[in-house]
């Protein structure tokens, strides 16, 4: 008697439809009973046949390969059970032919033996996967019109729940409990005060747990306002239309959350002043008495016309804009570099470089041999082939695996390149902007001055005709410019010693002006810091600032 191993398979879909697993199963035993075939296991699935990626029939092959003695044929009841791809069928019936092992249907039975069932076997094989081809385009164009109607057709995101009426109506609603949590994360990021991070904290304690790199995309999605993303369609990109579905997050605080923590901002037909030459302090500025932001408009006087920038809140404050920027640039000018700590920058980026390049050399040379024996295998590979010790679909998976290797030692070793390290050049103009920022505000593009200004002060700046001041700025001023203190408004304590004494480096005294020679010329000895943390020189009678 020859032993038979059956094997059903279903999808969630079909179930409803006479392909249950016990209508499968019972049809087997009756055909093997037929046939007077011995079932020595039976494997039920329920995973698609997309590929052979399935915990079931991988289970099956194992057996099979332990066992190719005792087994004389897999056995389902139609071939669409067995695989919906024709290439990876061909593949898996060829594997188990070298095994000794015969796959069949029970409904469409083939003598393997006989050359004219091939045709049969590449019809059995090609009709489910043409099927599975249509089914996905139906199923793909359905999905971009229920988009473009404005359907939102993936799983709800936090704050809402999928709702199925019907077969073909299916939407998004929102989930009470869930709803103030979204809103109150949205509310605290418009005013610009809390971390993304801080936020995402309050959020998991309010309820709504959800990852670090999840949370910035959950507040970047237009979903909350209404809308529906429409996918890349037939060469179309995608975009954003109006949803069907009710917004729980007013579309004003949106976007003001976008252009404070995203840098993006909804399209506007209407040319932004910021990105005006005469106005280039407008997206910076708040006004003295309201605090509201100002605005910048002309007014049309003797001579032509001439720019202010103005309060529309509250009306009581107008002022030059040319006036205005003068004294901008007057307010910037109090920032003298400390001259040691840029020194001290140079230093250590050339011993960085020098430690880092025989490093980076051994990575390289590594990296070419591990190209090479890639090389290498890919002709043994080709030659295999060519003698029949590989099938070609072999070939293929093992080149593609081979070609991926490839590519990614590529990507390295061109990461590796001189041109990439080149520190030393960035660090130079870096400190060409910050002894040149008054020329840049003076005379630069309006966009650079705009760039400039707001890597500096991440908050608004105070303006009340005659000063400004402002309660926050970049951390990094402090290090690399002496008297920050002048930014928030702050007049120069007078000391007893005259000199002007960075909080990097020490002045004279017990311990000395400059930085010791040892240690801080030599940072490469040294631990590089966590993120937000200081590093002193531990050298004695020093501890100066190294790097932040």
């Amino acid at each position: 008697m020859k032993k038979v191993i059956l094997y059903t398979r279903v999808s969630t879909e079909e179930q409803s439809q006479g392909n249950s697993l016990q209508y499968q199963k019972t049809f087997l035993e009756n055909y093997c009973k037929i046939n007077n075939y011995e079932v020595v296991k039976y494997y039920e699935e329920d995973h698609s046949a997309k590929n052979f990626n399935r915990p079931k029939w991988i289970e099956l092959s194992e057996y099979c390969k332990k066992n190719k003695n005792d087994i004389y044929t897999i056995i389902f009841t139609r071939w669409d059970r067995f695989s919906r791809n024709h290439d990876e069928a061909t593949a898996q019936i060829r594997h188990f032919k070298k095994l000794g092992i015969e796959i069949n249907s029970a409904e469409n039975p083939l003598d393997m033996s006989n050359p004219d069932n091939k045709i049969l076997l590449a019809m059995y094989l090609v009709m489910p996967e043409v099927e599975n081809d249509k089914i996905s385009k139906r199923t793909k164009e359905g999905t971009h019109a229920a988009q473009v109607a404005g359907k939102f057709t993936n799983k709800a995101p936090k704050g809402y729940k999928n709702v199925q009426y019907s077969d073909k109506d299916r939407k998004i609603i929102p989930l009470e409990t869930e709803v103030p949590i979204i809103q109150y994360a949205f509310g605290e990021l418009s005013k610009g005060v809390k971390s993304i991070e801080y936020v995402r904290h309050e959020v998991n304690r309010k309820g709504i747990k959800i990852g670090k790199s999840a949370f910035p995309e959950l507040m970047k999605n237009q979903v909350y306002i209404g809308n529906v993303c429409v996918k890349e369609w037939l060469g179309v990109d995608s975009y954003w239309t109006k949803g069907l579905h009710e917004p729980i997050v007013d579309e004003k605080i949106f976007w003001q959350v976008q252009e404070l923590h995203f840098r993006k901002k909804p399209r506007q037909t209407k040319l932004c002043r910021a990105a005006d030459p005469d106005f280039y302090l407008r997206r910076f500025l708040v006004c003295p008495h309201c605090e509201g932001v100002l605005t910048a408009c002309y007014s049309k006087g003797n001579g032509g016309l001439y720019g202010y920038y103005k309060c529309p809140h509250c009306n009581k404050f107008n002022y030059s804009a040319i006036k205005a920027n003068e004294k901008f640039v007057k307010y910037v000018r109090q920032l003298i570099p400390n001259d040691s700590v840029l020194e001290l920058y140079k230093e250590i980026i050339k011993d960085l470089k020098k430690e880092n390049k025989s490093e980076i050399m051994k990575e390289i040379s590594q990296l070419e041999k591990d190209l090479i024996t890639e090389e290498e295998r890919l002709v043994s590979t080709d030659t295999k082939l060519m003698d029949g010790q590989i099938s070609g679909e072999d070939h293929r998976r093992m080149k593609k695996s081979i070609e991926v290797r490839k590519d990614k030692i590529n990507t390295r070793l061109t990461s590796l390149q001189p041109h990439n390290l080149d520190l030393e050049n960035k660090l130079e103009y870096a400190i060409n902007v910050i002894m040149n920022m008054d020329v840049i505000l003076s005379k630069g593009k309006a966009e650079h001055k705009i760039q400039l200004i707001g890597s500096m002060f991440p908050e608004k700046i105070q303006f009340d005709g005659e000063n400004y001041r402002t309660n926050s700025y970049n951390k990094v001023l402090e290090y690399i410019f002496q008297e920050t203190n002048m930014l928030k408004g702050q007049k120069k304590e007078e000391t007893v010693n005259n000199s002007v004494s960075s909080v990097s480096v020490p002045g004279a005294g017990v311990e000395p002006a400059q930085p010791c020679s040892y240690w801080c010329l030599r940072p490469a000895r040294l631990p590089i810091p966590p993120s937000g943390h200081l590093l002193f020189c531990p050298g004695l009678m020093c501890n100066s600032l190294l790097f932040r």
